[in-house]
């Protein structure tokens, strides 16, 4: 961050509160449901009910928790519908939550040693935080369950009390939260303060139907070859969806696989054919389910090549799915 645009702590300590609520409520009646609904279909599809819950949510003060599987589109979501309110510039703050993070991470520090030779409002005598700079904004913490206690106490503070303490300090900071969190059986995460979940709405982001799932899928891998002037066929699609379908229910599975391996999959199992100059075939697909889906789905395997395996006999079983279906294939 360019030290011309840090406010100086002098001027973060005078400011006015906000009434988040009504900034928030101002911006979506400005903008229309409608709008807002077509922005973010720009990136993501089939979620107008959950953004309807989000701004429900957000429109009284609500901060907001989306829980659901990796890679389905938590953060694009809560990214889009902050960037079409746009509430500031830039309309959202953004942390990638981790286990190690601090409470100063959040907050921000004052540098003594400056503070002392170049006073207070030295530019580098006070670097703000994130709960500092979202005033007046979205912040967005992805993957919030992944901080630790401490961390989430200092989170709770400014939720509860619109205020950060630093040094003896008082800094007002009024902002709504957007955050992600993974489910529960995740490596990795802690289980948030019943303090700080009492403070958001959860609202969950599954795996879509198979119709939408196939948009998305055709969609977005469409997107990732575009440049390359390829095609995605059709059948490699639904045989995506169909694996997708097999593997959600699978009692033997702890974690599923994320929409973006599928993506990832289908794009690369194109653009390797396309690098041995010839058309892409079902076997290129199911190696390159294997090699993206491995590293993402967790459950009692007991080794790597178990789990390849289970993954290719899964895949077999989406190819008959496919064929049962009507879908012309070819090997």
């Amino acid at each position: 961050m360019e030290l011309s645009v840090v406010p100086r702590l002098a001027e973060l300590l005078k400011r006015s509160p906000l009434d988040m609520k009504s900034v928030v409520s101002d911006a979506v009646m400005r903008l229309g449901v409608d709008r807002i609904l077509g922005e973010v279909r720009k990136t993501l599809f089939g979620l107008d009910d959950v953004i309807k819950d989000i701004l429900s949510g957000v429109m009284v003060g609500r901060h907001v928790l989306v829980v659901g599987p990796v890679g389905i589109g938590k953060t694009t979501l809560v990214e889009s519908i902050a960037e079409t309110l746009g509430l500031g510039d830039p309309p959202y703050i953004e942390v990638a939550c981790h286990s190690h993070m601090t409470a100063t991470e959040l907050t921000g520090d004052i540098d003594i040693a400056v503070a002392l030779q170049s006073g207070l409002d030295h530019p580098l005598a006070f670097v703000p935080g994130p709960l500092v700079m979202a005033h007046g904004k979205f912040l967005i913490l992805d993957e919030i369950n992944r901080l630790n206690p401490y961390s989430q106490a200092a989170l709770l503070q400014a939720l509860q009390e619109h205020y950060i303490y630093i040094r003896g300090f008082r800094i007002r900071t009024d902002f709504i939260l957007l955050a992600t969190s993974n489910p529960v059986e995740y490596s990795g995460v802690y289980e948030l303060s019943e303090a700080l979940a009492d403070r958001l709405k959860v609202v969950e982001l599954d795996y879509p139907e198979k119709e939408v799932l196939k948009f998305v899928l055709q969609w977005k891998s469409k997107e990732l070859v575009s440049h390359l002037a390829l095609s995605v066929p059709s059948l490699f699609v639904d045989v995506m969806a169909n694996l997708f379908a097999i593997l959600s229910r699978d009692v033997k599975l702890e974690v599923g696989p994320s929409i973006r391996s599928a993506i990832y999959s289908l794009s690369t199992a194109i653009t390797r054919a396309l690098l041995e100059k010839r058309e892409p075939s079902i076997a290129d697909l199911k190696r390159e389910v294997v090699n993206n889906m491995g590293s993402v789905i967790r459950g009692t395997f007991s080794s790597d090549r178990e789990k390849a395996e289970y993954l290719a006999k899964k895949f077999d079983e989406a190819i008959l799915m496919s064929r049962k279906s009507g879908e012309q294939w070819k090997r």
